[in-house]
């Protein structure tokens, strides 16, 4: 392939503008660092004793129970060392050989902590642990209180399992932040590996200040992304300028080789998880050996056509026919396979790396030789791809640690050294800059329109929300001067306090009023709860109660009420259930709507069972019907204020819409939640659940309380 004199002089001037955006990128994200640092460092002085050297690696003090699943709570800070089993190692810990014939040569599970103290900062901290491997958990546990330390779940992808196949999405880890104020803890991670043939603490966790580590991650995430869409413009522009041309030939070569480039790119950096959450593990492994495969494939192609075109040589033919086995394999047939097969052709392809490396520097020499002219473009892009490859084998293989900017970086050179083999028109490359430009600033006027748009939307929300609060707390408060006044007047009326009535259904009707009266109070007195709640003006009155002795009245308050509609009541509550911390009338209303609802859409004859428990997660409230039932559907309706599952007995018996709702307000404010299952015609199940710290676990708890 030749360029005329214009041509080499266009290409000279990008390759230049290429270079120093390449510098000036780098120069930026280091400017920006700096700045960062600077604007985030505080007045006191040695808060960090990294503070000038950067992030802490923890590579010693690790301990590992290797084939255990070690409960955090028992691995607080000396009992880290001390358990069975215990092993004192550093990082990087890697389960199985590099080389090996079997995807299981890794496989397995362990538990590895290490105590960690911080110093007092008003910093928040976090940590970035790398890749990890399959499955993994990680907590934090508090060596404050040792004799009752608290965990943190700080990250979580998929459930550990001893056998059987793994196949999970995203093990990247890339920044954990820490629990903010926690100074003295022990960091513990639950590693398990079922699909790669090595698996393990793959690389050394890494401590630092957490916009330290944001600014670091932003840079790290910026530049696939951005590697991926050069790469890929290229590509297409390859193919775009090679149309009708002698050298269509060399183009598609090149193109194929950048959207392999772009490809791999996508997949070694996790890209793929940016944009597709749920990419299967496995899957993802295929497509970043299969990269591997098409990279060295069209590498060798585009090379031959450049240096030897028209020539083949037996060793081309087992080259190309060993890519494509490979490349049909990682395609088609690897699914088949257990999970991680693919991960053992990482040392073949290596070999098969070095025997294209040696033929390209034959390609190289005897270009060389036969054609002077070529010397330049052939030592050009040829030392590219050696240094591509020697890059890739010598990180895989350890002897370079592995840096996934570095490799970007190699990327980017090779294929700017490859571009010599292109001309791009500069007009061309003008013109779509400026419209380019022009997008941008309009897509930036229409966006800065749209933000206006939101904040004016979500002003008018905030405004109008507050209004109908205030209305509601007004309007409840009015009400009530009026219904007290009805509701003593008629109860006097039906009881004839001053004297009898002329006519005896007089009496009756002044029962009605009362009755109908107490009922209206009772939906105003939930709607100023519910109002105050959503204000923030109401507070809890906080008191040790026994709830199944709560439990017990609000059954006798509502036996007439499940005598009426002919539904058995019970409760199952264990002798030793200890004290709730909590507000007896909230907590009183609570089991009144959800027990009231339980009973009032129930079936002839049916049931209502009330099941109290407490365990390590808190306080549990079963309340189990033998009902109609919800529809799916209707699930998310009802504890929304004045929503109504569609039903013709559920129109006829239902209130005003806000018992469920007030009473998921009252259970968050307590700091629980409610769930609720059900299907049509087989019950409902109302679970609600409150925090550990409302349960008193001893004497001196409540009197501290």
């Amino acid at each position: 392939m030749r360029f005329c004199g214009p041509d080499r002089a266009i290409l000279r001037k990008l390759l230049r503008l290429a270079c120093l955006a390449l510098v000036v990128t780098h120069w930026y994200f280091g400017v920006a660092a700096k700045a960062q640092d600077t604007n985030n460092t505080t007045d006191s002085p040695a808060l960090w004793p990294y503070e000038q050297k950067g992030a802490l690696p923890l590579k010693g003090g690790w301990t590992v129970y290797r084939n255990q699943f070690v409960s955090p709570q028992t691995l607080a800070g000396e009992k880290c060392r001390q358990g069975e089993g215990a092993e004192p190692i550093s990082a990087p810990d890697v389960w199985g050989p590099g080389f090996t014939t079997t995807v299981t040569s890794g496989h397995g599970f362990a538990t590895y902590c290490r105590e960690i103290n911080l110093p007092e900062s008003d910093e928040a901290f976090a940590f970035r642990m790398g890749t990890l491997r399959s499955v993994s958990h990680i907590y934090a546990v508090d060596d404050s209180q040792p004799e009752a330390p608290r965990v943190w779940l700080l990250f979580k992808n998929g459930d550990l399992s001893a056998e059987g196949t793994q196949v999970v999405a995203n093990p990247g880890i890339p920044m954990i932040s820490l629990p903010h104020g926690i100074r003295d803890f022990t960091l513990v991670m639950q590693l398990s590996n079922r699909i790669h043939k090595q698996g393990g603490m793959v690389e050394v966790p890494v401590l630092d200040y957490r916009w330290r580590l944001a600014a670091s991650e932003n840079r790290a995430t910026a530049m696939p992304s951005a590697l991926v869409i050069v790469l890929l413009c290229v590509g297409l522009s390859a193919l775009v300028l090679g149309e009708n041309k002698r050298s269509s030939a060399a183009h598609r070569y090149f193109a194929f080789l950048a959207i392999a480039a772009a490809m791999r790119a996508a997949f070694v950096s996790d890209l793929v998880w940016d944009y597709f959450p749920s990419f299967d593990l496995a899957r993802k492994y295929d497509f970043e050996y299969l990269s591997l495969f098409v990279i060295a494939f069209a590498y060798y192609a585009f090379i031959n056509h450049l240096l030897r075109p028209g020539r083949r040589l037996l060793v081309d033919y087992v080259i190309y026919g060993v890519m494509a086995f490979l490349i049909v394999f990682a395609l088609f047939l690897a699914p088949f396979f257990p999970p991680g097969t693919i991960t053992l052709t990482r040392e073949p392809i290596q070999i098969v790396w070095a025997i294209i490396i040696l033929m390209v520097l034959y390609a190289v020499f005897h270009a060389t030789i036969t054609n002077p002219e070529t010397r330049s473009e052939a030592v050009t892009v040829a030392l590219g791809g050696l240094g591509y490859g020697a890059y890739e084998i010598m990180s895989t293989t350890g002897v370079i640690p592995s840096s996934l900017e570095w490799s970007q970086f190699v990327i980017f050179a090779v294929m700017m050294m490859h571009a010599r083999a292109f001309v791009i028109q500069a007009r061309r490359t003008e013109r779509e800059r400026d419209t380019l430009m022009a997008s941008l600033q309009d897509t930036n006027r229409d966006l800065q329109n749209q933000a206006l748009a939101l904040d004016l939307a979500v002003k008018n929300a905030e405004e109008a929300s507050n209004a109908k609060s205030h209305f509601l707390s007004t309007f409840s408060h009015e009400l009530r001067t009026p219904l007290n006044a009805i509701i003593g007047f008629s109860e006097m009326m039906s009881r004839e306090l001053l004297g009898k009535l002329g006519n005896t259904i007089y009496k009756d009707y002044a029962r009605d009023i009362h009755a109908s009266g107490t009922h209206l109070l009772a939906m105003v007195d939930d709607l100023l709860d519910l109002s105050r709640i959503e204000t923030g003006l109401d507070e809890l009155k906080e008191e040790p109660l026994n709830l199944a002795v709560l439990a017990e009245e609000t059954l006798g308050m509502l036996r007439l009420l499940a005598e009426q509609h002919k539904v058995n009541l019970r409760v199952d509550c264990p002798k030793n259930l200890p004290r709730f911390l909590g507000d007896e009338r909230k907590i009183r209303q609570i089991l009144l709507n959800l027990i009231t609802n339980a009973i009032k859409f129930n079936v002839d004859r049916g049931s209502v069972r009330i099941v109290l428990r407490a365990d390590k997660s808190g306080m549990t409230i079963e309340i189990i019907d033998t009902g109609l039932g919800i529809a799916k559907a209707n699930l998310p309706v009802i504890l929304a204020q004045f929503g109504h599952a569609d039903s013709e007995r559920r129109r006829h018996n239902a209130g005003a819409g806000i018992g469920l709702p007030l009473s998921d307000a009252l259970v968050r404010q307590h700091g629980g939640q409610i769930a609720i299952t059900s299907e049509l015609g087989e019950g409902t199940h109302v679970t609600v659940t409150f925090p550990a710290e409302r349960v008193m676990k001893s004497a001196d708890q409540m009197a501290v309380r």
